[in-house]
């Protein structure tokens, strides 16, 4: 009898933690927004929502000059670039439907993420086989592992409450008043 309580209990303070959380997802209507104000997008500081893992496997000459970590797996050995949930990015390219997001400084280190169905910004890939990802970075192939393949763009609510608080919208005025 107990038991049903308690994970009641849990459920709902999980909850209210999870909705003060200080960060919101980047939409198209945010993107839209600054657009409207004149801000930059080169302005805005971005956050991963998940933690992002690039992995390639590499042969053993290779594991010399690699810059990642590198994993010995299954007799392979590979190099994993982990970038934690929540890392600073920024944009430094975009496009009517994508950000490419820097989460560190380098040429070609950067990330795409598109527009999905859900008009937020999602981690994309060049072609998505098995639900792994490929792309470039740093001028080498990575894949984006499965459990990063749900990662979305994010930026601080105080941020997003800061250009909205300045926005006025009218109501309109009728004759003779």
């Amino acid at each position: 009898m107990k038991k049903p309580v308690l994970i009641f209990v849990i459920s709902g303070i999980m909850m209210i933690l999870s909705s003060c959380s200080n960060y919101t997802y980047f939409t198209e209507d945010i993107r839209e927004n600054l657009n409207t104000n004149y801000l930059k997008i080169e302005r805005v500081q971005f956050y991963n929502s998940d933690k992002i893992i690039l992995k390639r496997n590499l042969s053993k000459e290779e594991t010399q000059l690699a810059q990642g970590k590198i994993i010995y797996e299954n007799g392979k050995y590979f190099e994993e670039i982990i970038i934690p949930k929540k890392t600073k990015g920024v944009a430094v390219k975009e496009g009517s439907h994508f950000l490419n997001i820097a989460f560190e400084t380098g040429e070609n280190r950067n990330i795409r993420f598109d527009v999905n169905g859900d008009n937020k910004y999602q981690i994309s890939a060049q072609k998505w086989n098995d639900n792994y990802g490929s792309i470039v970075y740093d001028t080498t192939t990575y894949y984006i592992v499965p459990a990063s393949s749900n990662t979305l763009l994010m930026v601080s609510k105080e941020y997003v409450e800061k250009f909205e608080s300045k926005r006025r919208v009218l109501k309109g005025r009728s004759v003779g008043k």
